[in-house]
């Protein structure tokens, strides 16, 4: 901040000899840099001119904001004095198309920073031009433009966007006026748009409204400058297109546009720089009318495919000519888009029929969005009006063509093709690989890119390397179930995250060669419970489990395990069922003397040949549905739980009535793993129990496999309390009593239905232990007051209670206070003679106790106590002699009872002592 103060003076005192010997001449500009390697920049400084001035710059200084200074030359130019007068070599152009007497010039320069930081540049030139409206006195205010640059090693070599169109443009009165600064990003970062009041010498944005007003500002031009052009100014903030709707008076007004570029580091989007760009609107009255281009969505391609389309552009003014020009990062793109026609200062007759033409190849894939901006300008002889329509493309890459899924063991190997496209600036980085149990039937919409959660897929894994194209999934090291149907998709994707579409779908199971258990059913709840466990046996062929290599007599080994979580070497083994031929191996069994209404069980089943002498492996383990329940007010809610190899995509509840024979009947379903069942009676019994309904999504199994829960009995009861009561009160401390209102919960549309009674709840100092002061037992009685209190102090909370003696919550906590009030006499006489003999305090309230001292004038303790009413009789303590005439002196801590607790408070003063009442009225 010192450094741009010291800048700021530097350029005062330079402005006082400018101004002597130039002329006006700054109207637009903008500073853009280009990096060149590591923390160099190449800093590009254009200003627009009066080209009619004498003040016509060799060179500018630019502050790089980290405390160095540098003189840049307009690049081409003639350090002497100016001399140079070619456009081409000079820097300048004297006349850019449609803005006669405007001189556009560019300065070059170099800079090293010393290190990542965020630097503010900045460049300060006497004068702008005069007649600027919305800038006071613009003559003599500086033209300020600055970029602010973030130097970071985590964004690499970054340069700031730069503009494709001039910061220059004409509006008519009562007509919108549109422009779009034709910003692009040499890294395709992505940009959004602002717009602001332009700069102070600190770079800040000109005070409102005495130095600057916005374009949009009101049209008052009787107030003087600055003003406004009055309509509304916008800017899009993501195509950039700037709208004026409408102007109401001519005039010449700048504005700042800010271009703001993002990058992201990791998945956080980082601002990295900031173009400020000052433009300049001349507006003049005038019969035109603005040119009318039909709205252009925003497209997809695939790249390696040709967009082409075609539309009219008209006027409503018939005889105009229209000129068409096109930009942004698509017309700028290798190979570029192509609009027909395309050519400034050409005008055509209308309508005009435009043609867009792009061949995209795998160089134009990344995630930004191309722009692109048709422009349609008029040839009105007064002004040419324009109409502006942004569009945005988005190329994307094929995916892999081919994706194949080989088991092999417990894992299923993945191989596919080779991504058809490889952007040079945008690299494939990798492959990220997905599986669904089940085929998902997805086929990917148009430019629907990557593997969208909503298909089912979960991500499972990702390789790098264009050439990296085989994984093997083995389900993180647990094993793939055997089975289980296995679909997977791969995509590719790209260096600025970017994806291409999905590889085809391809699906497997692993080989058959171990049993795939199916069922895990509960057959029967009560004393001796059963389960009764079914299973698919391996499948005897030579893709799957071979027979003439693993002869017989075959063993199934049953395992069980308490609990839904079993590995493959847990368990008990429970039996063991033989058969001495492959076809005749069993595929049941029923587990009998078990206890299901509290514990759930699971099992695997492991297969041997040769007699038991050669193990070939085990299923994976599957548990019974364990069914809970939960009781509230006419209603139970159940959740269960299960830990299968296969998919449960469907839950049905039964439930059992009271009152009438056993007999289930389905009541509901879900795909959830809970069920509300309500409208039941409380106190009643309901019996319930849950079947799954499963799938290994295999076209060689069956389509739904059923698996029931134990049964289970609930009874619902009203266990939810209402809701607390909303409590005022109204305290009279003068009169010593507390008034409580309140009300009932079944007022507040809480959901509370169902209140008989209130507790009320008091503690005599905010924050301690709650005490039941009373209980209200009528619902419709909502007030409660408290009289006769030697304290009002206290905080109260009232909570409401339901036939089933659910208490709420407390209401809001009200606390009130006391009003303490003790205040001692100035005059006593202790006379004898019945009035005023002793010294007492006047009526006082909410005193716990005092401490008083009594003085003489030469402050001898003559009386001290602790009881406020004191009732002194004007006779020493010591000597019980009657006090001499005099002025006494007095201290006293006053202890008021109040809401925190007994609080002491000093009081001290004076009183006369007459012993013979001549102290006159009192």
């Amino acid at each position: 901040m010192l450094r741009m103060k010291k800048y700021t003076l530097f350029f005062v005192f330079l402005f006082a000899g400018m101004l002597r010997v130039s002329a006006t001449h700054n109207i637009a500009g903008e500073i853009t840099l280009v990096c060149t390697g590591g923390y160099t920049y190449e800093a590009l400084i254009t200003t627009y001119t009066n080209s009619q001035s004498n003040a016509d710059r060799c060179d500018l200084t630019l502050d790089w904001g980290d405390g160095t200074q540098t003189v840049l030359t307009r690049f081409g130019g003639n350090m002497t004095g100016c001399g140079c007068t070619s456009p081409v070599t000079c820097g300048f152009d004297l006349t850019p198309v449609g803005y006669p007497n405007t001189q556009r010039n560019t300065y070059k320069g170099s800079h090293t920073y010393s290190g990542p930081a965020t630097y503010t540049l900045i460049m300060i030139d006497p004068n702008r031009i005069a007649g600027i409206d919305n800038i006071q006195n613009s003559v003599n205010t500086p033209f300020v433009i600055k970029t602010v640059l973030t130097v970071n090693p985590f964004i690499g070599c970054n340069s700031t966007p730069y503009f494709t169109t001039v910061p220059l443009d004409k509006a008519c009165v009562n007509h919108c006026f549109y422009h779009n600064p034709g910003a692009v990003d040499p890294e395709n970062d992505s940009l959004s748009y602002s717009i602001g009041a332009v700069l102070d010498t600190l770079g800040n944005p000109m005070t409102q409204p005495t130095l600057f007003a916005m374009p949009d500002a009101p049209c008052n031009t009787t107030t003087g400058f600055p003003h406004g052009g009055g309509g509304v100014m916008t800017i899009d903030p993501v195509t950039g297109d700037l709208s004026w709707c409408s102007p109401g008076c001519q005039g010449k007004f700048n504005v700042a546009v800010f271009v703001h570029e993002w990058k992201k580091i990791g998945n956080v989007p980082v601002e990295v720089s900031v173009v400020e760009r000052e433009m300049e609107i001349d507006v003049a009255t005038c019969n035109n009318n603005n040119p009318v281009i039909p709205n252009l969505p925003d497209l997809c391609v695939d790249a390696g495919t040709t967009l082409n389309f075609n539309f009219q552009v008209t006027d409503p003014d018939v005889a105009d000519l229209i000129e068409i020009t096109a930009y942004g990062t698509a017309v700028n793109a290798t190979p570029p888009a192509t609009v027909s026609p395309n050519a400034t200062g050409v005008y055509n007759a209308q309508p005009v029929n435009v043609s867009f033409n792009w061949l995209t190849n795998c160089d134009n894939v990344r995630l930004q969005p191309y722009s692109v901006v048709i422009k349609a300008r008029d040839n009105d002889p007064q002004v040419q009006l324009l109409d502006i329509e942004s569009f945005n493309i988005t190329v994307v890459s094929p995916g892999p063509q081919v994706l194949t899924a080989v088991p092999s063991g417990t894992s299923m190997n993945l191989n596919w093709s080779v991504n058809p496209c490889n952007p040079t600036y945008n690299p494939l980085i990798g492959y990220k690989i997905y599986r669904k149990t089940g085929p998902s039937g997805w086929v990917p919409a148009q430019c629907e890119t990557g593997v969208p959660a909503y298909t089912g897929f979960i991500h499972i894994g990702t390789v790098t390397g264009v050439n990296s194209t085989s994984f093997i999934d083995n389900n993180g090291g647990a094993g793939l179930t055997p089975g289980v149907n296995y679909c997977y998709r791969v995509h590719a994707y790209f260096l600025d995250a970017a994806m291409s579409y999905a590889s085809p779908e391809a699906c497997n199971e692993l080989r058959r060669e171990v049993p795939v258990i199916s069922h895990v059913d509960v057959v029967t709840t009560g004393i001796s419970d059963i389960i009764g466990v079914s299973w698919f046996n391996p499948i005897g062929d030579t893709l799957n489990f071979d027979t003439i290599q693993n002869p017989g007599p075959y063993q199934l080994r049953i395992y069980r395990s308490p609990g839904p979580n079993m590995s493959i070497s847990q368990g008990t083994l429970i039996t063991t069922l033989t058969s001495n031929t492959f076809a005749a191996l069993p595929d049941t069994f029923t587990d009998n003397g078990l206890v299901t209404v509290s514990q759930d069980y699971s099992y695997r089943i492991a297969f041997f040949a040769n007699n038991g002498n050669d193990s070939i492996g085990s299923s994976h383990s599957a548990s019974s549905v364990f069914l809970q329940a939960a009781s509230s007010d006419n209603a139970v809610t159940l959740a269960w739980s299960e830990n299968v190899p296969w998919t449960n995509f469907l839950f049905e509840i039964y439930r059992d009535d009271p009152g009438l024979p056993v007999l289930y009947s389905l009541v509901g379903t879900t795909a959830q793993h809970t069920y509300k069942d309500s409208n039941l009676v409380n106190g009643s019994t309901y019996c319930y129990y849950v079947r799954s309904l499963g799938s290994y999504f295999n076209p060689l199994l069956p389509d739904t496999l059923y698996n029931r829960s134990q049964q289970l009995c609930a009874v619902p009861q009203d266990l939810t309390p209402p809701c607390p009561p909303q409590l005022g009160v109204n305290s009279d401390c003068f009169n010593y009593n507390n008034q409580l209102q309140w009300i009932n919960p079944m007022n507040l549309n809480c959901g509370t239905d169902d209140v008989v009674s209130y507790n009320i709840w008091y503690t005599p100092t905010e924050g301690g232990p709650w005490q039941l002061l009373a209980t209200v037992g009528n619902a419709a009685d909502t007030m409660f007051t408290q009289l006769g209190l030697t304290s009002v102090a206290g905080c109260y909370a009232v909570t409401a209670l339901d036939t089933f003696n659910n208490q709420s919550a407390y209401s809001n906590i009200v606390c009130v206070d006391n009003c303490p009030e003790y205040i001692l006499p100035n005059v006593f006489t202790p006379d004898a003679d019945g009035t005023n003999d002793f010294f007492i305090p006047f009526p006082f309230r909410y005193i716990e106790s005092i401490d008083l001292k009594i003085f003489d004038r030469w402050g001898v303790l003559i009386f001290e106590t602790t009881d406020p009413a004191i009732k002194w009789n004007g006779r020493d303590m010591t000597t019980n002699k009657l006090c001499t005439d005099g002025v006494y002196y007095y201290i006293c801590t006053v202890n008021e009872i109040r809401l925190e607790g007994i609080v002491p408070r000093q009081i001290s003063g004076f009183f006369h002592l007459f012993s013979k009442d001549n102290s006159g009225p009192f």
